[in-house]
């Protein structure tokens, strides 16, 4: 098989980071409880900035890192990043850069004061708080924010080390369900390249990182909860141990025959979160979710797979989840009760 090698990323796109970076050091911030792609993206641009022009970076994440998987990837694959859930300081960098995130998408933890130099996504919409960014590099149609890195690295001539092109390749594959959802050619690409280059052991133990029984007692209790409709099925799951439970799930049972749309939902630590997945050429998601979410909170994605989160401060919580329910249903022409599994 011959790989077709149309890197979008030049020289004129490297040498306007390098400058929006400065000489460093550059904050690098991603999402909320980030993902394996958000965790794989960010090491990437650390490891950019430093081969390529010997500028330092930190790398901070907020919130919690409670899936498995991802807890495995953290201590196996990309250690550097650091736990820091209110970013302080921002005059002791040259720079703040966005990885899988954008400003003010009500996911990160950079002030919306503060605008960053660097931000890279694939997440839709593409938003106005990057008016005054310098440098930016947003694509939704891209499948993984770890792609749009590794052509980067690629344009760069730098070589992932076996951790990071381990790291590149499980971010697309979660993010791409190994390629079945909102997957590009350049996605493919990437995760054929790196393919060649993981350390394979280390794979394993992050795909095969062990569950507590909490973990199945809150599928199960989810899948109790889960209301069947015609076309989509909606999951109210109240409150939860963790905040990723409703897009596990929702990845599950988007998977049920029939099934168009998925909506779970749930509350962590005064914090309503919602994921939402749809089949593809069905429903884009990330449209879907905008239509749904209710103000103060804030929301994204892209093709087949979307989440949000409402900060509740003060609203109730059953409040806001009847509401997103009902428009999540208005929207599928749904009507009735739903069923249930049981």
């Amino acid at each position: 098989m011959v790989l077709p090698n149309d890197n979008p990323i030049h020289d004129e796109q490297l040498r306007r980071m390098k400058t929006a970076a400065g000489e460093g050091p550059v904050l690098i911030l991603t999402h909320d409880n980030p993902d394996p792609d958000a965790l794989a993206a960010g090491k990437a641009l650390a490891t950019l900035l430093d081969e390529a022009w010997q500028i330092p970076s930190q790398l901070l994440y907020s919130g919690l890192v409670l899936r498995a998987e991802n807890r495995a990837m953290l201590s196996l694959l990309t250690p550097e990043w650091e736990p820091s859930d209110e970013p302080s300081d921002l005059e002791d960098y040259t720079a703040v850069a966005l990885v899988d995130t954008q400003p003010a998408a009500g996911n990160n933890r950079l002030p919306e004061s503060h605008v960053p130099a660097i931000v890279i996504d694939h997440h839709h919409p593409r938003r106005d708080s990057l008016d005054h960014v310098p440098f930016i590099d947003v694509r939704p149609e891209m499948g993984a924010t770890a792609t749009m890195l590794n052509q980067y690295l690629r344009a760069a001539g730098i070589e992932p080390d076996p951790d990071l092109a381990t790291a590149l390749f499980y971010g697309i594959k979660t993010d791409t369900r190994g390629l079945s959802r909102g997957t590009t050619e350049a996605d493919i690409v990437a995760y054929l390249e790196l393919l060649a280059q993981i350390e394979r052991s280390k794979l394993i133990q992050v795909e095969q990182a062990g569950l507590p029984q909490v973990y199945f007692k809150a599928f199960s209790d989810g899948l109790r909860a889960a209301r069947v409709y015609t076309r989509s099925v909606v999951v109210d799951l109240g409150n939860m141990h963790r905040p990723d439970l409703p897009a596990e799930l929702a990845d599950l049972l988007i998977r049920l025959e029939g099934a168009q749309a998925v909506l779970c939902l749930g509350v962590h630590e005064q914090t309503l979160h919602l994921s939402v997945r749809t089949k593809p050429m069905g429903q884009d998601a990330g449209l879907l979710v905008q239509q749904i979410i209710v103000d103060p909170g804030k929301a994204g994605g892209h093709g087949t797979m979307a989440g949000g989160q409402v900060p509740l401060k003060g609203h109730r919580a059953t409040e806001l989840i009847h509401e997103i329910v009902s428009r999540f249903l208005n929207i599928m022409e749904e009507t009735g009760h739903g069923q249930t599994f049981t």
